[in-house]
């Protein structure tokens, strides 16, 4: 009779052998999470301190905001607001990174979704600050709603004479109350055509005929409205993406919610809450989670990426065309999004664009493209003289535009080349939208907002700096900046590209390393008990 196998050490070899692979796979979880910007549960790390630090964040946040507001005068002419601005960055920056940490969960999420409404609210006890590109909006949704192309007339042609009135158009003492010289309009660009697309047309007409309160402050409640519809959407694609959903407070903890959004209720932010429902649309529902798939090409958690159907690539074309209907730049997006169903996506989308302009054309002609052509003058693109960062290398004129359309087609053309299963359309939308911010430099804080939103759902944080930079250079076309304006406008942008750069070179080299890690590491002897170990899953296999 064959004497007994023993149980035991088998037992114990497989179950040792199960315990070291479960370490490990644990371990390369967590490596791939630090790689890929997702936060990591942190028990017992002082996440109830975290909350704290949060809150008292949250509330440097309204203090800022509150110092702002009680400013007085034409607030971009004054450098104690460029002060205020900046600080509200680096405290939201701060509030939003010690939420990430803070525990329980819920809890910060909570205090993350009441930060963003308290913002707003207190945004909305004063008029516009940096910008009074919100009066025009206004002025657009009265003419619309009177039955008249906005793209016809000027705000001061006598066929509007029976639309204005003493708020848009003040006496002198209206003028005297509100610090400007007598003869003053609240509208910029009164003798111009509007410059606002046909979807943005269609918001404003839509304000002005919806409840709210009176005069500026109803726009701002669309608006702020809108940037919590943006702040719930970035939650819910961070979520589909196996991430935090409290990285939406980089976003909505910064002055692009509450200075550009909540008191200047610029438009953008519609922009960018479309462009973003477009970019959710292409994600399937079976596998929105896949983290994993979207980021290396493998399987994630929920499966791996795949193409979308034509529904789906149709809505998101129709999201994305309504996007670029709003403002013109979300069409740095399409040919991020239309790597998969080009056809359907980008026929969508100019169905939709043709479409909106095509009651317009039909009334108006070629002065449905309103204020365009010359606005471009006016901010220097077609002399060549706005490229602030080529300008640094002696590059001036036409040499400025020939030299940025070409790097703008060459990572036009690495976008379309990408991989979609590894590279998902929010990080390659950022490469574009991005490397537009850095060629064309505009001075427009408002622009950013596409920007913090594509840096946030693409774990690209390190692209705000440059959202940031835009600030200083817009306050300095209002005052005079210590030292040299247009230095201060160059080395604004110059530091911004360098965070982002040396961001990239830092995690192309932790992605090196973690595929590499015999690299930097001397190598273990092999004891009998990892050779047992080896035995030992080879007979599990």
């Amino acid at each position: 009779m064959p004497a007994p196998v023993p149980v035991a050490e088998p037992l114990a070899g497989t179950v040792h052998a199960y315990g070291i692979r479960r370490a490990r796979a644990v371990a390369a979880i967590a490596r791939r999470r630090r790689r890929d910007g997702r936060s990591l549960p942190t028990p017992g790390d002082g996440g109830r301190w975290a909350l704290v630090a949060a809150v008292v964040g949250l509330s440097g946040v309204l203090a800022t905001q509150a110092a702002i507001l009680l400013q007085p005068g034409y607030l971009p002419g004054r450098m104690t607001v460029l002060y205020l601005t900046m600080l509200w960055w680096v405290t939201g920056t701060a509030g939003a990174a010690w939420l990430i940490r803070a525990a329980p969960r819920r809890l910060a999420v909570g205090l993350l979704l009441a930060g963003t409404v308290a913002i707003h609210a207190v945004a909305l006890t004063h008029g516009p600050q940096l910008s009074d590109d919100l009066y025009r909006y206004i002025w657009d949704g009265r003419v619309q709603a009177a039955g008249i192309d906005p793209y016809r007339y000027g705000p001061l042609a006598p066929e509007l004479a029976h639309l204005r009135d003493d708020w848009l158009f003040p006496d002198p003492a209206g003028c005297a109350a509100i610090h400007r010289g007598p003869h003053c309009i609240r509208l910029n660009y009164p003798d111009a055509h509007t410059i606002y697309p046909p979807v943005a047309q269609a918001y404003f007409t839509a304000v002005h005929v919806l409840p709210g309160p009176p005069r500026e402050h109803r726009m701002q409640l669309y608006a702020s409205l809108a940037s919590l519809g943006l702040v719930i959407l970035m939650m819910r694609v961070l979520a589909a993406q196996g991430r935090d959903p409290r990285y939406a407070a980089f976003y909505a903890l910064s002055p692009l919610a509450g200075l550009e959004t909540g008191s200047d209720a610029h438009v953008d932010v519609l922009a960018a809450l479309l462009a973003l429902s477009g970019i959710a649309a292409l994600r399937s529902r079976r596998h929105a989670g896949s983290a994993a798939a979207g980021r290396t090409g493998t399987a994630g958690e929920s499966g791996v990426a795949t193409e979308p159907t034509r529904r789906r690539a149709s809505l998101a074309g129709a999201l994305l065309g309504a996007a670029v209907a709003v403002k013109l730049y979300p069409a740095l997006l399409l040919p991020a999004a239309a790597r998969r169903r080009p056809i359907t996506l980008v026929g969508t989308a100019v169905t939709v664009m043709g479409l909106s302009y095509l009651p317009h054309v039909l009334a108006v002609g070629t002065g449905a493209l309103g204020f365009l052509p010359q606005y471009l003058k006016v901010e220097g693109y077609a002399q060549g003289g706005r490229f602030l960062l080529l300008s640094m290398f002696g590059i001036h004129g036409a040499t400025a535009k020939a030299v940025a359309v070409s790097l703008l087609a060459v990572v036009a053309v690495v976008v379309l080349r990408s991989d979609p299963r590894r590279i998902p359309v929010e990080r390659a939308g950022l490469w574009l939208v991005g490397a537009a911010f850095l060629v064309a430099t505009p001075v427009q804080p408002w622009y950013g907002i596409l920007l913090a939103t594509l840096a946030v759902v693409a774990g690209r944080l390190e692209w705000l700096a440059v959202a940031a930079a835009v600030h200083p250079v817009y306050v300095s076309l209002f005052t005079g900046p210590p030292g040299d304006a247009r230095t201060l406008q160059v080395s604004s942008y110059a530091v911004a590209g360098l965070v982002v750069v040396t961001a990239a070179v830092l995690r192309r080299r932790g992605r090196t390393r973690s595929r590499h890690p015999g690299a930097c590491r001397r190598p273990r002897r092999k004891n009998s008990t990892a050779s047992v170990t080896e035995v030992t899953l080879s007979q599990v296999r």
